[in-house]
């Protein structure tokens, strides 16, 4: 039997009070960094390609800081969506929980992180995740069979050159919560001090 304790629907009080709904937002993404099972663990992140045009990927959450306002996900420092960073940073997230009936749409400035940021997140991973950035080949190379993606551990040294720690620090968020007795619908600007709050029609 699973000892994980299920997260309640929206409290009476996020329903009506938009501090209330702040906290219980932050409150999920929390949460989806340590629970797999949790549909915030796999956002979906939007960036623009070098052909101006959306792309679309799912990213595991690897970290929440509520305080910085800051998320957090790891990729291959090779990967297209890295170069796309590099001349557009902004980018957008989206969750959505089907069983809580909420959905999370963020405007976030991506960063690539470094420094003790970088060590504390290398040491954090798992040998299994390290293996990812072992491929000698950056991801999305053509090769002729699937077997052709090689690894090779000791020249990326164990994954590490190839390791990318993303933050993703978060300018707005909008949340919509979908409720038999009425949609409710909010809007949170972080670049606005203090932070700018309103209602939206749903």
């Amino acid at each position: 039997m699973s000892n994980q304790t299920k997260i309640p629907p929206a409290p009476l009080s996020c329903y009506d009070n938009l501090e209330d709904t702040l906290s219980y937002t932050w409150s999920l993404l929390a949460r989806g960094v340590k629970d797999r099972k949790s549909a915030f663990h796999t956002p979906t992140i939007a960036t623009i390609g070098a052909d101006n045009a959306p792309q679309l990927r799912t990213v595991v959450l690897r970290g929440c800081d509520v305080e910085q306002q800051r998320l957090r996900f790891h990729t291959d420092k090779r990967s297209a969506k890295v170069l796309e960073m590099g001349k557009n940073p902004t980018a957008a997230i989206h969750c959505y929980d089907a069983g809580l009936k909420v959905q999370l749409r963020l405007g976030v400035e991506l960063k690539l992180i470094d420094g003790s940021g970088f060590d504390e997140a290398w040491t954090a991973t798992r040998p299994m995740s390290r293996e990812c950035y072992q491929v000698t080949a950056s991801p999305g190379s053509p090769i002729d069979d699937p077997y052709d993606a090689l690894f090779n551990a000791d020249a990326t040294q164990n994954g590490e050159i190839n390791f990318a720690p993303i933050a993703a620090e978060v300018k707005t968020i909008e949340w919509l919560y979908l409720a038999a007795k009425g949609h409710r619908r909010a809007y949170f600007d972080f670049t606005q001090t203090p932070v700018k709050m309103e209602w939206l029609v749903p």
